[in-house]
């Protein structure tokens, strides 16, 4: 990723695979990959990738007779073919923390990373930042992996019921041409936080249009899959695992449930927030006693909780069971480098 000009090639830089379609320009006629915290490839099919391929082959067939044909009095549908383009260039050598603290090969979780760092030590880190390429479940959308960007199924009581129905096609999300679900998400992913609807149109050519309401919080998905996690600026100041079977056996926990061992603290972040010591056990989070691993637990936490707003921790001390409060900490970190 050294040289790659992400400003151009944009994608979910946690993602496991990515492609994009161009012309001879670098004019992007779609983007293909995706995923979540499911398995790396659950998004991506041969299937779907053919359809886009086959999609981005028909656009440049369209791009190369509209040439020929001179130029177009109906910027509009020329506007429909590429992604808009980037005002600027950028590598990621452009990140002064990474230029500065990183040699040899750059991963793309690391462009990530390094964003969010730089963010955070620039003052302009936002709670927003942590949650990137949101999922078209968000609106209600559920697509068909055997095609990309076809609707599946509409999940009753979401923006998009009564809007949608299974078999329509979305072509275009406000400006972006859509040919893959990571279509859908990059355009989803641009649009300004002041939004409160978007507009998709169905169909082809003489298509319908669409606008669906945006609720509270859908941008946000689940963050433990996600490399980069590790360097969000919110500092924990606890380091803990969940126990086996046989340690909760042995602690007189329950076989199930949450169950997250603290093994060291320092005093600071939420431990100092909340008084946690070593050796206690989280047993729920605002009551909530699903059972999840330490990681999940956190995505839990950034889920739920901005800076300020106050946290609920159950733990087993000893034999005690103890309520403790406090207010989530301020963004905070001491890393200006990733592995």
């Amino acid at each position: 990723m050294n040289r790659v000009d992400i400003a151009r090639f944009e994608f979910d830089f946690d993602t496991t695979w990515a492609a994009f379609t161009t012309d001879s320009k670098l004019r992007i006629y779609s983007r293909y990959g995706g995923r979540d915290e499911h398995e790396p490839d659950a998004r991506l099919s041969k299937a779907s990738l053919l359809q886009t391929l086959r999609e981005s082959l028909a656009a440049h067939k369209l791009a190369a007779e509209r040439a020929a044909a001179g130029p177009s009095t109906n910027s509009k549908m020329d506007d429909v073919l590429w992604h808009p383009e980037p005002k600027t260039s950028q590598t990621p050598l452009d990140i002064p923390l990474l230029r500065k603290g990183h040699q040899g090969c750059v991963h793309c979780h690391q462009v990530r990373e390094y964003s969010l760092l730089q963010a955070y030590h620039d003052g302009r880190f936002t709670r927003e930042m942590l949650f990137s390429y949101p999922l078209p479940e968000s609106l209600g959308i559920e697509i068909d992996r055997a095609h990309g960007h076809r609707v599946a199924r509409v999940q009753d009581g979401s923006p998009a019921a009564g809007h949608l129905k299974p078999g329509d096609v979305v072509t275009r999300c406000d400006d972006v041409p859509i040919r893959s679900e990571l279509d859908l998400r990059w355009a989803l992913q641009r649009l300004p936080a002041t939004r409160d609807r978007v507009k998709l149109v169905i169909g082809g050519a003489g298509g319908r249009d669409v606008e669906l309401s945006l609720p509270a919080n859908w941008r946000q998905t689940e963050l433990s899959w996600r490399k980069s996690a590790r360097s969000i600026p919110a500092d924990w100041g606890f380091r803990g695992a969940a126990l086996a079977k046989f340690e909760r056996r042995e602690a007189g926990l329950p076989e199930s449930g949450l169950a997250i061992l603290i093994l060291s603290v320092k005093p600071r972040g939420l431990t100092q927030t909340l008084g946690l010591q070593k050796g206690d056990v989280i047993t729920a989070l605002s009551g909530d006693s699903r059972e999840r691993s330490l990681d999940r637990l956190r995505s839990d936490m950034l889920r739920r909780f901005a800076p300020g707003d106050e946290i609920q921790l159950t733990v087993r001390r000893g034999a005690e069971t103890l309520e403790l409060k406090g207010k989530f900490p301020a963004w905070s970190t001491e890393e200006t480098s990733v592995p």
